[in-house]
């Protein structure tokens, strides 16, 4: 059976987690340089079969027309810059993409949608950027729409998550829809019609081994890639 090359942006937060949980759902890890620039990334694209964007630092606001509050302070241009060229090759493409955290919000982003800034001072009511936890406890729940992808995988409309963020989207893009929200309506999960396109707000990485379900969302993203 063939193995799907799922292309991987280096990054500081779980980059292990991610590897682990992309082989075992069946994918080949392939590791994407940002050094490369945004001028490539198609032709990256062209080797792939799925992207997987995930967590880190900070989407610069001015890409989603905001000036940046002062609770921004981790952002690297070049890095949104490469993955946002990625992530429209994939979609012209028509390969999956697949958006953890930081890269939920970055889709959202390049595909014409807004981000809360800073969720602790702009309309979160539980705690979501939860600073010393441990990554692989259930910390809030989210409720997911029925008529979803992401129901069709977990089979429920109450799933219990991790959390580790500050940002998080606030207008999804116009082909996205918001299909995941945690108590106090902050966005925890958009997908495209069709499926190809998704993200999580959560760290599903960090929970596949003591959580097996979570693996799900690995395995659906390889699965896609599979596909002509």
């Amino acid at each position: 059976m063939k193995q799907p090359k799922i292309g991987l942006i280096n990054t500081w937060a779980f980059l292990d987690d991610h590897i682990r949980c992309i082989l075992d759902a069946g994918g080949l890890p392939v590791m994407l340089p940002v050094a490369a620039g945004a001028e490539n990334a198609s032709h990256y694209v062209d080797m792939l079969d799925g992207l997987l964007i995930p967590g880190g630092e900070d989407v610069t606001p001015f890409l989603y027309g905001q000036e940046p509050v002062p609770q921004v302070k981790l952002i690297r241009r070049d890095k949104d810059d490469f993955e946002m060229a990625l992530i429209r090759a994939a979609v012209e493409q028509h390969k999956p993409v697949f958006g953890i955290c930081r890269g939920q919000q970055l889709i959202n982003v390049t595909l014409g949608g807004t981000l809360v800034q800073d969720v602790p001072t702009q309309g979160g009511s539980i705690s979501h950027h939860q600073d010393g936890a441990i990554p692989d406890e259930l910390l809030h729940s989210v409720e997911i729409e029925k008529d979803s992808h992401l129901y069709k995988l977990f089979g429920k409309t109450r799933l219990e998550v991790n959390t580790y963020h500050h940002q998080a989207v606030k207008e999804a893009a116009p082909d996205l829809r918001v299909v995941a929200t945690a108590p106090d309506g902050i966005v925890e999960a958009i997908e495209s019609k069709d499926g190809y396109v998704f993200g999580v707000q959560w760290h599903p990485e960090c929970l596949c081994k003591k959580y097996p379900e979570f693996l799900a969302l690995f395995r659906r993203l390889v699965e896609l890639s599979r596909k002509d």
